[in-house]
């Protein structure tokens, strides 16, 4: 199976786990007095970035991905930049983010409720002093968590790996917990979409309209970032083998033609001349997708339906 990863199929891989709540930005030099614990995320990344880079010899690699999930996927944004200037000048050093693109769209539902999310967060991690002073000068501290706020500064490149419908933000994002706590039938909704009605579905695809809408004006300013939107109604992709070459995309989800894994691939090599950009637009409602694969269905859906790019 490893011909399929193409051309990243033996690169070295490091994983580091999110664990502490803050994107790796945090340095609050206090301890929590209530809870015994400490805020200092920053510390954590800086420190695993130093035994790599000097204890692994991973300055000297002539290419180099820094990619996260999730929160992971907003960390790889913040700390991008960051990342890149750890490497030689003339290394290939670029940014993925899964499911990391969490949007404000002030004029969709429950923007107020995104805004107070993000706000206690910085408020907890002490964050307003260490976020990209390109978005801080431009807007205040609490939306600059926001990726469409700091993705047109970057200098690296960046890739978006994304579902129109993603999950996480349908179901945690669009209404506050006091809504959700006294409307089981979205809850249910959001689990399981086999449960929506046409009410809730019609507030999934007006979510879908606005992340579109928001990304494309977002990417609009930058020539450097490239994206992957599907529609099936999930949240990551690249943790597990059969999300990032092929889980249920094969067949009824290829953008131009290529999986997520091939659209990566492509975009960090640079086998076109103009940076890889599809969403979907042909899937309006969104669909359940199958990442539940075994051994042998991998083999016989994905190594026989897909060729690896060269």
């Amino acid at each position: 199976m490893d011909r399929l990863f193409t051309k990243f199929y033996n690169w070295n891989i490091f994983h580091i786990m999110y664990c502490d709540g803050s994107s790796f930005m945090s340095n609050v030099e206090e301890v929590d007095a209530v809870y015994n614990i400490t805020y200092r995320g920053g510390r954590i990344f800086d420190a695993m970035m130093e035994e790599l880079v000097l204890n692994k010899g991973m300055g000297n690699a002539n290419s180099a991905i820094l990619a996260g999930s999730s929160a992971g996927g907003l960390a790889t944004i913040l700390q991008c930049d960051k990342f890149r200037a750890l490497f030689h000048n003339s290394s290939r050093v670029k940014c993925i983010s899964d499911s990391g693109f969490f949007i404000h769209a002030e004029n969709f539902m429950g923007a107020d409720w995104r805004e107070a999310r993000f706000f206690n967060v910085i408020s907890t991690h002490g964050l307003a002093n260490v976020l990209p002073t390109s978005c801080t000068t431009k807007f205040s501290p609490t939306l600059c968590l926001f990726p469409e706020n700091l993705v047109e500064d970057l200098r690296t490149p960046l890739f978006l790996i994304e579902s129109a419908f993603d999950k996480f933000q349908v179901g945690q994002n669009v209404f506050s917990p006091n809504v959700v706590n006294h409307d089981p039938k979205w809850s249910n909704c959001t689990n399981d979409i086999m449960f929506c009605n046409w009410t809730h579905i019609k507030i999934m695809k007006d979510f879908r309209a606005t992340f579109i809408e928001t990304l494309n004006s977002t990417i609009d300013k930058s020539s450097s970032i490239g994206y992957f939107v599907h529609g099936c109604y999930r949240h990551g992709h690249i943790l597990e083998k059969q999300d990032w070459i092929c889980s249920s995309l094969v067949g009824n989800n290829v953008l131009a033609h290529k999986t997520i894994g091939q659209a990566v691939s492509d975009w960090y090599f640079d086998k076109s001349t103009t940076v890889f950009r599809e969403i979907d637009m042909r899937n309006d409602l969104p669909r359940m997708c199958r990442n539940d694969y075994t051994v042998l269905d991998f083999e016989r859906n994905c190594s026989v339906a897909l060729q690896p790019s060269v």
